[in-house]
């Protein structure tokens, strides 16, 4: 079983797909990819309701990553992450509809085996959707309170598939720079 990370920031998920097909899972072969994508393709951009073109784009989008995910790495379970709550640029929650009607499609996606779906926004949306009060550092990126919120939501699900945590915590110091611990090389 290899273990590795790799990320892709601040991608589309048509800019993911594309790492995808050309590379990016090539040679590599997972037990667990946990996928989270779409909120680039929401945007910012305050709404009115629903943006239909938006939702299908990332529906496809995701459901064609999904596909490539599981042709180049067919034993590995897709943990399929909902769209986290974000604010538009005018700090409102407008764009929530379409993050839950994306979400919605995504759920869709799932199986329960193969491709499991999880949607933490309940423990990090307010009721009119937005970001509780330090979730986010931004209104979209996680912060540590958020992430631990993410991890919980993790921890069964990498539990049941990969067994119990090792004895020895391999795991880089709490920096998130792996080059941080002197006796490890940086990871690349």
């Amino acid at each position: 079983m290899e273990r590795g990370e790799f990320r892709l920031g601040a991608d589309t998920v048509q800019n993911i797909l594309w790492r995808l097909t050309n590379g990016e899972l090539d040679d590599v072969h997972p037990t667990v990819i946990v996928f989270m994508g779409g909120t680039n393709n929401v945007g910012g951009m305050p709404r009115e309701g629903i943006d239909a073109a938006v939702v299908e784009s990332v529906a496809n989008g995701v459901k064609a990553a999904l596909d490539v995910m599981q042709h180049k790495a067919p034993n590995a379970i897709v943990v399929l992450m909902g769209i986290t709550p974000r604010v538009d640029s005018r700090g409102g929650a407008s764009v929530m509809p379409t993050i839950d009607a994306i979400n919605q499609r995504l759920a869709g996606l799932a199986d329960g085996r193969r491709v499991r779906y999880v949607n933490i926004n309940a423990q990090l949306a307010r009721d009119d959707g937005a970001p509780r009060e330090g979730v986010t550092v931004d209104g979209l990126h996680l912060s540590l309170t958020g992430y631990q919120v993410w991890a919980d939501a993790l921890t069964p699900i990498f539990r049941e598939i990969l067994g119990p945590p090792a004895t020895t915590d391999h795991a880089p110091p709490p920096t998130g720079d792996p080059s941080a611990q002197s006796n490890r090389p940086p990871i690349r």
